[in-house]
């Protein structure tokens, strides 16, 4: 019996360590696999993203071809030739991320080959437009462009279905990486615990070993009860990731991306107090945005980047309790004796920064869950660059480049939207055009920059006299439109005046000297109840304004018939 119990200790106690290392290696491997899977299904998404926004960029530039070959609009030719550059960087972007796949590689290239043939055909159809006309322009809509619209969707969709067929491949291995997770868990533990009891039974039975056997049991216990905890928070905090990707996505706002970020990271960090800065858009200040639980070390709400050292090294900046590590300038030092223990991650996107996530705790765990803060912050700091991106887009599509006001087809929208809300609440609506007078001489005399430079000029006095509910518009060339909410016909004469006489006023500088003084003709029309539409409230106002010109200039009409000297 004594013989038996030394082999025991000689061999089970091996066998259980050799048990428990393997099941910290499959533990490992599984975990591995499982962060890969992740990651090859991210860059899968990332890949189907890149080819609906190239296929989304080539229609936008179909129908703004199409929105100016019928209406004229070069609104319409600006957002065609903004589509056809950003179609470009895309189609580059999409060819880095599949080109480890030959397949999907040589669809991207034929799909590059038809979007230039594309493009080609557009600019040629536009050519015809300028020489021959609309008619030139539709005839040149062949079998050819069609042929060629349908390759390239057949292309796209044969790009998506391979990335799903992908996506498809690599849910599969996630699943099994997790049942073998679950395996090890429910069938390795349980006899590795096992083998354990046998051994520490008979090492009962040994006197002089019993106390050693057992802080070895305890020992792989908890180095196994650790393990298992460590896999269980990591796949949760990447499930966590992965769910607060997808939902970043479709944040319409920067508010939103922010609100989310903050429930993410104050549910990941219990505990911790944390603060996101924005670097202002002149660049001189980076401001508190948002803030959450309580700090161990203040920040100040508004500091200077180069305060911080995560911006002056565009690399996250951590400071331990025991470390010898520089504090940044714009964190306090603690009121009262405690372990500090902070980190600045700085917010980078395309190479700008714009701005960096102060976190501030009183234990170390904090700093060990830094790969997961600087994956959120990675996804926060895209997500804040595209939505800027899509709203300087939006108000490129909406804004008239020389004046800053809006443009005619902004007009369209707000004056249909406006006339309906003033219908619904029985509230009055007016309109107002307004007309540079002589601005063709002026224009022949001071040059094309001397009438930028009084349409520049004009354009800031409309926006000036314009109240928070009004909607001032360029309407195209000199002519310029302002509809007025909740303002009666009289109430627009008066404000008609006034803007007159803001014109005669007016002194615009150009080269270092003072542009000769102008004068506006303005045509004034309000909505007359049910049944009238933007059309005839807009072509009431020209006729107003067309008899405001041959009265003499330098005054407003009423469409009413009552005339009301400027």
């Amino acid at each position: 019996m004594p013989r038996r119990l030394r082999l025991a200790n000689r061999i089970g106690l091996p066998v259980a360590a050799l048990i428990f290392a393997a099941i910290g290696v499959g533990v490992l491997m599984g975990a591995q696999r499982f962060i890969a899977d992740a990651e090859q299904v991210a860059h899968t998404n990332e890949v189907i993203a890149s080819v609906d926004a190239v296929e989304a960029r080539l229609r936008d530039a179909e129908a703004a071809q199409r929105g100016y070959l019928l209406t004229g609009d070069v609104d319409y030719l600006a957002i065609y030739r903004v589509n056809r550059e950003q179609a470009g960087p895309l189609l580059e972007r999409l060819a880095g991320l599949v080109g480890d796949n030959p397949q999907q590689r040589a669809r991207v290239r034929t799909l590059r080959a038809l979007s230039d043939r594309r493009i080609d055909q557009i600019e040629a159809n536009l050519e015809r437009y300028r020489t021959g006309g609309l008619a030139a322009a539709q005839g040149g809509i062949d079998r050819d462009v069609l042929e060629v619209s349908s390759a390239i969707r057949s292309q796209a969709q044969q790009l998506l279905e391979r990335e799903y067929e992908l996506l498809a491949e690599r849910d599969r291995s996630s699943r099994r990486s997790a049942d073998v997770l679950r395996a090890l868990a429910l069938l390795g533990i349980p006899f590795g615990l096992a083998v354990v009891g046998v051994v520490y039974g008979m090492l009962v039975r040994e006197i002089r070993r019993r106390g050693r056997a057992e802080r070895a049991g305890a020992e792989a216990n908890l180095r196994l009860s650790e393990s298992v905890a460590q896999l269980e928070r990591h796949t949760a905090d990447l499930a966590e990731l992965n769910r607060y990707g997808g939902l970043l996505q479709n944040c319409l706002t920067a508010e939103e991306a922010v609100a989310l970020t903050t429930q993410l990271l104050s549910r990941l960090l219990p505990g911790t107090g944390g603060t996101l800065y924005r670097i202002r858009a002149s660049q001189d200040y980076a401001e508190e945005l948002a803030h959450w639980g309580e700090h161990v070390a203040a920040s100040a709400a508004l500091l200077p980047p180069e305060h911080c050292w995560a911006l002056r090294r565009g690399q996250p900046h951590l400071l331990r309790a025991h470390g010898e590590t520089l504090r940044c300038a714009h964190v306090e030092p603690p009121a009262i004796e405690v372990e500090l223990n902070t980190a600045c991650i700085p917010l980078v996107a395309q190479g700008q920064q714009l701005g960096f996530l102060y976190l501030s705790a009183d234990s170390p765990a904090m700093l060990a869950r830094m790969d997961l803060v600087q994956a959120a912050t990675e996804q926060l700091s895209m997500a804040l660059h595209n939505l800027a991106l899509q709203e300087r887009l939006r108000i490129q599509s909406i804004r008239d480049p020389l004046t800053g006001l809006f443009n005619r087809r902004y007009l369209e929208e707000s004056l249909a939207r406006e006339l309906a809300r003033c219908e619904r609440r029985a509230l009055p609506l007016s309109l107002m055009m307004l007309d540079l007078d002589h601005f063709k001489a002026f224009n022949d005399l001071h040059g094309h920059p001397g009438g930028d430079a009084l349409l520049a000029g004009f354009g800031q006095l409309v926006r000036a006299s314009a109240r928070g509910e009004d909607i001032a518009c360029r309407y195209g060339g000199e002519e310029f439109t302002l509809i007025l909410p909740e303002t009666t016909l009289e109430q627009a004469g008066r404000r008609a005046a006034e803007i007159g006489a803001a014109v005669r006023a007016m002194r615009v500088e150009h080269l270092g000297s003072e542009l000769p003084g102008v004068t506006v003709s303005i045509g004034i029309a309000a909505f007359e109840g049910t049944g009238d539409t933007a059309e005839l409230l807009m072509r009431r106002a020209d006729r107003a304004l067309y008899q405001a010109k041959r009265r003499g200039r330098d005054r407003f009409e009423l469409a009413a018939g009552t005339l009301v000297e400027g």
